[in-house]
């Protein structure tokens, strides 16, 4: 009797070691690799490293967190005039207002993206990014694409990203933005004679489809045609080119009917090719987004190759 309860007292123990084992094999996880680790690893990152260097933001790259890496490419950095010799060049503040423009001090999975609309997220260089995507099949940080997204690192996440993000501060307001283009004088010219010039400089947010002078022209919008116009006219015109009080990007319009312009109700846009082919009510052929997502302090300027009628 006291062989056979050994017996059964061993078998039970043996069971539950091997249950213990097994457990214990399944419960072992890979710790992720520490920011530093990952960018040894993924080379085509290494420009932007550069700047987390010169920036003094080495403290990110051996733990801490939460935070979350929106980090260009080595070919988006290129892309932007940007090379590990220019990065040296600059100085560490320099350096650090570019680098924090890229990281918020959260963790910021693309699940967490998931909107109808770009929403905003402070940096730690202060400035807001506008993150938004899933509808489209992507996701997107004012409006650039994230092409490797959610990447596991000890502290947070980095999403690769294929172009350059510049923050707000050295962009300027949309007022800014047209007057560098050095192609909207005309366009520039209606807001004036439309009284919505001067709006552009507030701090209210807008997203405008700026028609160039090659398109305001051979629309028949000429200096001497806009001057000469009644400023009803004009303002009708120029209103069916910008939204009201939002930051809309490509990813944001899609292919479907935009949000109504600020000329009204009912008064929306047709938009195809991932937002980067428009149509007005009245338009015979479509408008092209020849530049996309020009973000400023105060909204979004996307340049058309055509004037949109309602």
């Amino acid at each position: 009797f006291t062989m056979k309860k050994y017996k059964y007292s061993l078998i039970i123990c043996l069971s539950l070691s091997i249950l213990f084992l097994a457990c214990k094999k399944e419960d072992v996880v890979e710790p992720f690799p520490t920011l530093a680790a990952y960018i040894t690893k993924n080379t085509d990152v290494s420009t932007f490293n550069a700047a987390i260097e010169k920036a003094g933001l080495q403290s990110f790259k051996n733990g801490g967190g939460p935070f979350t890496w929106f980090m260009p490419t080595n070919a988006a950095m290129q892309a932007a005039g940007i090379t590990e010799d220019s990065v040296a060049r600059m100085t560490q503040g320099e350096a650090s207002f570019f680098a924090t423009y890229h990281i918020v001090n959260a963790r910021f999975a693309t699940r967490d993206m998931i909107a109808l609309y770009s929403f905003p997220r402070n940096t730690l260089q202060g400035s807001a990014i506008y993150t938004g995507g899933g509808e489209t099949g992507g996701f997107y940080v004012n409006g650039i694409k994230i092409v490797s997204p959610d990447n596991e690192v000890m502290g947070g996440l980095v999403h690769k990203i294929e172009k350059v993000m510049v923050p707000l501060p050295t962009v300027g307001n949309i007022q800014a933005i047209l007057n560098k283009t050095g192609q909207h004088a005309l366009f520039i010219a209606a807001l004036v004679k439309a009284n919505k010039w001067t709006q552009f400089s507030s701090a209210t947010a807008y997203t405008v489809l700026a028609p160039t002078d090659a398109a305001m022209t051979s629309a028949g919008l000429t200096s001497a045609v806009i001057t000469s116009s009644t400023m009803g006219r004009i303002d009708s015109i120029v209103r069916y080119h910008y939204f009201n009080s939002s930051r809309l990007f490509t990813n944001d319009f899609g292919n479907k009917e935009t949000p109504q312009t600020a000329l009204g109700a009912g008064r929306t846009i047709t938009a195809s090719g991932n937002g980067m082919v428009f149509k007005g009510k009245t338009n015979a052929a479509t408008v092209n987004v020849t530049t996309a997502n020009l973000l400023g302090i105060n909204g979004v300027v996307h340049i058309i190759d055509g004037v949109l009628r309602f």
